[in-house]
């Protein structure tokens, strides 16, 4: 007798198998998609590391590369195009070795020339510098998203410069004649001008100490990354000259541990600059926005909770509620807020005082906003409602607005009477 059974049982199977095999090949489109056209929402609203290299000297390849492959790193190299394969530089065999390992290529134009660049008589030679440089990258088979400014004598910024520019190029890194309020102008949101990048917070390798060396460069690059990150800066440490020598080559191994030891985001600069751009690709608007709010990283070990510039740790008796890190703040204590979410903000405390007496916490805001035409200008510092603080641990709240033109937000916490204040957890989140 014919089953009338095994033709639909047959259809099943098939039809299963068919949705597994659909099922893995999606799987396998995504996990093998680009990190950057997939990222997934990040538990906190850190900043970006990006490694900077500047003048395509031979180190660059000898030492920097071999470091960052190392611990799994990718860097951002400003490659002068017409010095190639000359004494002391990188050849193009190392620049496409470096390219194709995923490393970014910017072009530090031909020659270097910063007079050139600086003079806005000479554009029909900028446009002839750029054909060529480009032509070199593209005869190479590299793309390159960014323009690398040559600094110098005779180096200067200018309206006619930008236009030349922004045809060709993406974003422009390493911006000569930033004002003191644009160094730090990478990072979340980027109210600043997005086609020309600051410095974000960290100085330049040999810049920090000329006299300790690198013993001194290194704890103080690290605590500039530290307190960058959590703040929501794009922290970009810069060399030029890598070698054993000075102790540079060193200097960026132990940066390279510090960034891996403590899983900080690190991207090259055309994705951080892509990032800082789409915020929300990386994180939620109701993430908490206080650097390091429950004061749980100390990266550079230095006592003071990272993204803090005042204050330091509580005695650890002194646990909070949850069991947790206890920031200590005698006097003020200071924090910034880089590209914060504009809207009804609620500015929360956990709090008590060390010896019991009631005190009272004023938190002091100064907004910085930035025009349509990347005008900076700074508001008067507004003192917010009081936050009283007792003998017992307690969370007290006051709100205030931020406009959309909010560049960064300077806070102060300043206490009086004079006296220690334990905080378990400084809390910055919009208004539900």
């Amino acid at each position: 007798m014919k089953s009338t059974h095994c033709p639909n049982l047959t259809r099943t199977v098939f039809l299963s198998m068919f949705a597994i095999l659909f099922l893995l090949t999606l799987i396998a489109a995504f996990t093998a998609a680009p990190a950057e056209s997939r990222p997934s929402k990040w538990p906190g609203r850190l900043g970006i590391v990006v490694f900077q290299f500047d003048d395509s000297t031979i180190g660059h390849y000898t030492h920097a590369f071999r470091i960052l492959e190392k611990h799994q790193l990718k860097g951002s190299f400003g490659v002068i195009t017409g010095a190639l394969g000359r004494g002391g530089s990188l050849t193009r065999a190392q620049v496409v070795e470096m390219y194709r390992a995923g490393h970014e290529i910017h072009d530090h134009t031909l020659n270097h020339d910063a007079a050139l660049w600086g003079d806005p008589a000479r554009q029909d030679e900028w446009q002839k510098h750029i054909a060529q440089s480009l032509g070199i990258l593209k005869e190479l088979g590299i793309t390159t998203r960014g323009w690398n400014h040559p600094g110098g004598k005779g180096q200067r910024w200018t309206p006619e410069l930008r236009a030349v520019l922004a045809p060709h190029y993406d974003y422009v890194a390493g911006r000569v004649d930033l004002r003191r309020e644009q160094l730090s102008n990478a990072h979340w949101h980027l109210k600043d001008d997005p086609f020309c990048l600051g410095y974000g917070g960290v100085a330049g390798w040999g810049a920090i100490s000329k006299t300790e060396g690198a013993a001194k460069e290194v704890p103080v690059t690290c605590s500039q990354i530290a307190d960058g990150i959590q703040q929501g800066q794009i922290t970009i440490p810069l060399w030029h000259v890598l070698q054993d020598a000075d102790g540079s080559a060193w200097g960026l191994e132990e940066v390279c541990k510090f960034v891996r030891r403590h899983n900080l985001p690190s991207m090259v600069m055309a994705d951080a600059v892509r990032a800082m751009q789409n915020p929300r690709d990386y994180f939620d608007a109701s993430v908490e926005q206080m650097p390091n709010s429950t004061f749980a990283s100390d990266y550079d070990e230095n006592g003071r909770p990272d993204g803090y510039l005042n204050g330091g740790y509580a005695p650890q008796e002194s646990a909070g509620p949850d069991g947790g890190r206890v920031a200590q703040w005698t006097g003020s204590a200071l924090t910034w807020i880089y590209g914060p979410e504009p809207g009804l903000t609620r500015l929360a405390l956990t709090a008590r005082t060390a010896d019991g007496t009631t005190r009272t916490v004023a938190p002091v805001v100064t907004i910085t906003e930035i025009d349509k035409a990347y005008g900076y200008h700074f508001r008067e510092p507004q003192r917010l409602a009081p936050i009283t603080v007792g003998p017992n641990w307690h969370e007290s709240q006051t709100s205030l607005m931020v406009a959309a033109d909010a560049d960064r937000v300077k806070i102060e916490f300043e206490i009086a009477p004079p006296g220690v204040v334990y905080v378990s957890r400084a809390s910055w989140r919009i208004a539900k």
